[in-house]
């Protein structure tokens, strides 16, 4: 995320300071320039960031090199997509997209912050149920009472009520959110295309799995990733 908020910080000033874009532009006319794609990745990336650092629980748990190597290419990428091959929508499309997206972030913040209360070793809500494990909750199989072991609990409120992993379901609107906004950018609506494949069939479905298998009486209404549907 880092890396990520350095390369869109420079992106978002040389818009400014160069006159490619201006932020009085949406107020001005009745179309927005590329800067507020641009603006709103920034604000992401900087609220993931603090959440990283001050609210999410990190397991013991390592990232694997080539995940991490995505992950440093993959949002300077994205940051770009923000600004090619531009297109200036209608004021009311990108204010919607704007919208969808601060929606989508609220929702995601939330969850989070859900998620990290589950994995305090002081959970004791009767809105969960704690167990404790040995592994990442993906692929949990070992119970254990060892000191060394997490504890997880089964996550109420917000949208876990409707699926088990709602920050990815949150993830994906603000990319949609992104793509509306900036009036139908290909490559970020090349990047929807990908996240939804990646978060339905590859991230959500063995946390669906895992929930269901260490928690009985898991609720049967929640889906995997689409509320209502799968």
């Amino acid at each position: 995320y880092l890396t990520g908020l350095l390369f869109n910080a420079l992106l978002c000033v040389d818009l400014l300071l160069l006159g490619h874009s201006s932020l009085l532009t949406p107020l001005l006319s009745t179309s927005t320039p590329p800067l507020l794609p641009a603006l709103l990745l920034q604000y992401q990336l900087t609220r993931r960031l603090l959440e990283s650092a001050l609210i999410t629980r990190h397991g013991a748990g390592k990232m694997h090199l080539l995940h991490l190597l995505f992950a440093l290419a993959y949002y300077p990428a994205l940051s770009l997509s923000t600004v090619v091959a531009p297109r200036n929508p209608p004021r009311w499309v990108a204010l919607s997209g704007m919208w969808l997206f601060l929606w989508a972030s609220l929702h995601q913040h939330s969850c989070h912050r859900i998620l990290a209360a589950l994995r305090s070793p002081a959970t004791n809500s009767p809105a969960t149920r704690n167990l404790t494990i040995t592994s990442n909750p993906t692929t949990a199989t070992d119970l254990t009472t060892t000191s060394q072991s997490e504890r997880y609990g089964l996550p109420r409120g917000d949208w876990f009520e409707l699926v088990s992993s709602p920050h990815y379901l949150a993830e994906f609107l603000l990319y949609v959110g992104l793509f509306v906004c900036s009036g139908g950018n290909y490559l970020l609506g090349m990047n929807c295309t990908y996240q939804v494949l990646n978060f339905a069939l590859v991230c959500t479905p063995p946390t669906h799995a895992w929930y269901k298998k260490n928690f009985p009486d898991y609720p049967s209404e929640r889906r995997i990733f689409i509320p209502y549907i799968y």
